[in-house]
């Protein structure tokens, strides 16, 4: 008599054959090389784009500050002695240097003429009375070569102060036939309401030039101090009213109403993507500007 018997159940689940388990290798090794490409591909790209922001970055920062110093080339409180400025652009600047001349006046170094005579007082007196030659700020106010501007707001004459009267009736000596004056001529008459003389406070010079004296980078300077790197080159070119380039500033800085600003930027590390290209591998990008100078005649 046979006797049947029941195959066994397995109590444990089942093994993984190595066919199954080299599958799944093969399916976790194509899934984790798509996403160490996605990951190269991502990390690459965003070093690439923080290196255009810094190159960017650098770039903006010294145009913004190249453009800020050439439009307070030739500042002065009073709008109507725009015309009779010193101009604003050295006759030392080149293509590859630009040297700006700012005048600054203090607003508290001023003075209104004198209440006599009530008519006024014409450019061609010799002594501009004032009500004070002590008062103009920093003291100890008026001096002797000072340069001085008197102005109503509509007529404007840059004189130069050749003595200081002082006691009850203070006054400005000049030589009227030395004065530089604008539109109206030397004759004017300034109402006594209105007019108010002016002292020029600070004569303040910016130069700006490159400095290659780092081997590793090469610098924008300021005054000679360093505050741009990685900049490659930097051009100025010069234009009058009309836009026609002025050869130098040497022989037209008076026609000089506008400055043109080329800046070379060079990444700040090496890429491999562009070493065909460029001959030392590294990103570069370029910035244009050209700046009107204001206070400046048309």
């Amino acid at each position: 008599m046979k006797i049947r018997t029941l195959p066994r159940q397995r109590l444990g689940p089942a093994g993984v054959s190595l066919v199954e388990l080299l599958i799944v290798m093969a399916i976790v090794g194509v899934i984790s090389t798509g996403m160490y490409s996605l990951f190269l591909t991502t990390s690459q790209t965003y070093g690439e784009q923080a290196v255009n922001g810094r190159m960017l970055q650098n770039a903006t920062a010294a145009m913004k500050r190249i453009t800020q110093d050439l439009r307070g080339g030739g500042t002065f409180y009073a709008p109507a002695c725009a015309g009779i400025l010193p101009t604003a652009i050295a006759s030392t600047s080149t293509a590859s240097r630009l040297t700006i001349v700012t005048q600054l006046d203090d607003p508290l170094a001023r003075t209104e003429i004198a209440s006599t005579p009530t008519t006024g007082q014409p450019q061609t007196n010799t002594t501009i009375g004032v009500r004070s030659v002590t008062t103009v700020s920093p003291s100890p106010g008026w001096a002797v070569n000072n340069i001085a501007y008197l102005t109503d707001g509509v007529q404007c004459t840059r004189f130069t102060v050749t003595a200081v009267v002082t006691g009850a009736n203070p006054g400005l000596t000049h030589v009227p036939a030395g004065d530089t004056n604008s539109a109206g001529g030397s004759a004017y008459t300034y109402p006594v309401a209105t007019s108010m003389v002016y002292r020029v406070g600070l004569d303040q010079t910016i130069t700006y030039d490159l400095d290659t004296s780092d081997p590793n980078t090469t610098w924008l300077r300021r005054n000679n101090q360093r505050f741009a790197p990685d900049i490659l080159s930097v051009t100025f070119g010069y234009l009058d009213g009309s836009g026609a380039t002025v050869g130098s500033p040497a022989t037209g800085a008076a026609t000089i109403r506008a400055v043109t600003v080329n800046l070379q930027v060079r990444g700040d590390r090496l890429d491999p993507s562009v070493r065909p290209k460029v001959s030392d591998g590294y990103r570069t990008q370029r910035l244009t500007s050209t700046v009107q100078l204001r206070n400046f005649g048309s």
